[in-house]
């Protein structure tokens, strides 16, 4: 059975990758979707036969055993259990980043001999109680993210493109949200291709994006996603797999809050972002196929570096930066035995992510997301620091099972790894460092993300178990487990809770509130609405629902970048966007913005009653009620 899960993610990995070029070439040749999806069959069945003539090892493995600084050691543990204490205690962010960085560096030196890889090259035979196990857990999971339902503004941009092809039958290369395909695209250049593929898979279907991208995809990445963790938990040689597994998702499952950044705000309520993806199933499938390729490298190891790299840039443009880094510290440990095995290895999984990058800077790529102007608090590493890891018993226990990792993981090659990453992290946390990143490259606050190759969920697991063994007695050990999970239960915020944006809903549904749903089916039944002006969550529904009809702007940060584009008309946007969300000064000059945008239908939140007022004196006259919106027509 484990095999045949280890397959089925290898198999969902070639899928993303191949797609990916199949994509880019179609982006170049303006291929149709369809065709795409015909190239894509071709490409796999020529994938089968490739990777059974490539398994011949490139070098010999050494079988040492791990070696340790003692002192390096010793520093570890007391600079991380600073780090712990002040992450959770929100202490100054200066004792913060100086022990996370220092706890790093001697997490390196402490493992510094651990290059040399463990005896054997294939992962322990899971006994049957732990396959059962895993998968019963992947199963139940996949169940429950099927009656989740938390609507995000990220997706605006991304099911907005998978909807065009769905509707279109091609891939478009301009704006899709405020006009089709006359002004440049926000995001640019489109270089993520998983949302090409929901799209393409629609248009097949006959379906909307938002059947295959909400229904149909959460379930089964989730399920994916579980069996990604418990490999990586066994390509570590962790002990006890089904322990370690059973506690890395309880802490996901009540690592719920309404920030952005906790590992469990990323897993199963928003699975179906090629993002979250990336991070739940893309990276600790990298992960262990770094450590195979430094147990025994080979062609077909290096061949699985590259599909995994071209899979990362498929969900994620997040994939230029991080997988080098993840490509650097999982080849790392081969660099003292093989040299030329390891730059091997880091060319294979960084390729196509650096050629990606390279891409984006010579076709001068750009980013919606208004950093220099409304978000400059994202810079601050104070706060993104305790978006990740939070506060309290949970950053406690995320941050001492990540900087004690390279101490707790079995395998010695990823505790190197795991040491470099931590390390990686602790830079992007002096201040000062995402702001300089930006000005020079334009990479600044989404450098937060490289947390992900912490894989917290993993070591948080690992953890447990490496505790568990350790233990005096199995009573000992029984006690104390019981006590961390009542305690993470008891201080954690279940990722179901209503306070985080979650609600718990019948299956299948889209990832939007119903009653948004509803008020757009009514705007695209009329013969000609005309521009929309509506609340963000409103504006986002009926962008990903439909492309033909437009709204005046779903996001304000989207507006920024198109403000000196002819006829555009940004202040006026910002304008009525500002009054639809409720924003200061929100009625000046209404009626002039109002017509300037010749727009057709306005809709405010049901409690705005200033709103609806304004837009009665502007001349709209009532048409709709919600049970959250009041829609209005132009007379």
């Amino acid at each position: 059975m484990a095999a045949r899960t280890d397959r089925l993610l290898d198999a969902v990995i070639v899928l993303l990758a191949t797609w990916t070029v199949v994509y880019h070439v179609s982006l170049l040749l303006g291929l149709a979707s369809n065709v795409a999806l015909v190239i894509e069959v071709l490409l796999l069945a020529l994938w089968l036969v490739a990777v059974r003539r490539s398994a011949a090892p490139l070098v010999e493995e050494d079988r040492p055993g791990p070696s340790r600084d003692r002192r390096a050691t010793v520093v570890l543990v007391v600079a991380a259990s600073v780090a712990a204490v002040a992450m959770a205690l929100d202490l100054p962010w200066l004792v913060v980043w100086v022990s996370w960085l220092v706890a790093g560096l001697a997490g390196v030196l402490a493992v510094r001999r651990a290059g040399l890889s463990a005896p054997g090259t294939r992962d322990d035979s899971p006994g049957r109680d732990e396959t059962w196990f895993a998968v019963a857990c992947a199963v139940g999971l996949a169940t429950f993210a099927t009656v989740t339902l938390r609507p995000n503004p990220d997706d605006l941009y991304y099911v907005n493109l998978a909807q065009w092809v769905a509707e279109h039958g091609d891939f478009p290369v301009r704006d899709t949200i405020f006009a089709d395909l006359v002004y440049p695209m926000s995001n640019w250049p489109p270089l993520a291709s998983y949302d090409g593929l929901v799209g393409a898979l629609a248009h097949l279907l006959g379906l909307r994006a938002g059947d295959v991208e909400y229904v149909v995809v959460p379930p089964i990445m989730t399920a994916l996603a579980v069996l990604a963790l418990w490999r990586l938990l066994r390509a570590w040689r962790v002990r006890h797999v089904a322990l370690a597994l059973g506690f890395g998702l309880l802490f996901l499952l009540v690592d719920g809050t309404s920030s952005y950044g906790p590992p469990g705000n990323l897993f199963l309520t928003r699975l179906w972002q090629g993002k979250v993806i990336l991070l739940c199933l893309v990276v600790p499938t990298l992960l262990t196929y770094a450590l195979r390729y430094v147990e025994r490298p080979s062609r077909r190891g290096a061949i699985r570096l590259v599909t995994g790299g071209a899979a990362a840039v498929a969900c994620s443009t997040t994939a230029i930066f991080l997988v080098p880094l993840l490509a650097l510290a999982g080849s790392a440990p081969l660099a003292r035995r093989a040299p030329r095995q390891a730059l091997v290895g880091f060319a294979a999984m960084a390729a196509y992510p650096l050629a990606a990058g390279v891409t984006t800077l010579v076709l001068g790529g750009r980013s919606a997301d208004d950093f220099a102007e409304r978000r400059q608090y994202r810079f601050d590493p104070d706060w993104f620091g305790h978006a990740v890891f939070l506060t309290d018993l949970l950053a406690l226990v995320a941050v001492l099972a990540v900087l004690l990792g390279c101490l707790l993981v079995p395998h010695p090659a990823a505790r190197l790894t795991s040491a470099l990453l931590v390390t990686a992290t602790g830079i992007t946390f002096v201040p000062g460092f995402t702001r300089l990143a930006y000005d020079l490259v334009g990479l600044g606050p989404t450098l937060w993300r490289v947390t992900w190759g912490c894989t917290v969920a993993a070591l948080v697991g690992a953890a447990v178990s490496a505790l568990w063994e350790r233990a005096p007695t199995p009573k000992v050990a029984a006690v104390g487990g019981a006590v961390l999970a009542v305690a993470l239960a008891a201080f954690g915020k279940p990722i179901w809770l209503s306070d985080t944006s979650t609600d718990l809903v019948a299956p299948f549904h889209w990832q939007r509130s119903a009653d948004s749903r509803d008020v757009v089916a009514w705007i695209l039944a009329r013969d000609d609405p005309g521009l929309v002006l509506a609340p963000d969550g409103l504006a986002i529904t009926l962008a990903v629902t439909s492309t033909d009809v437009k709204t005046v702007a779903p996001r304000d940060y989207y507006l920024t970048y198109l403000r000196d584009e002819p006829g555009f008309r940004f202040q006026d946007r910002l304008r009525l966007v500002d009054f639809a969300n409720r924003e200061p000064g929100r009625s000046d000059h209404l009626a002039t913005a109002l017509g300037a945008l010749d727009v057709g239908v306005a809709c405010v939140y049901l409690s705005d009653t200033d709103g609806f007022t304004a837009l009665l004196a502007a001349g709209f006259r009532p048409a709709l009620t919600s049970r959250a919106y009041r829609c209005l027509t132009a007379t």
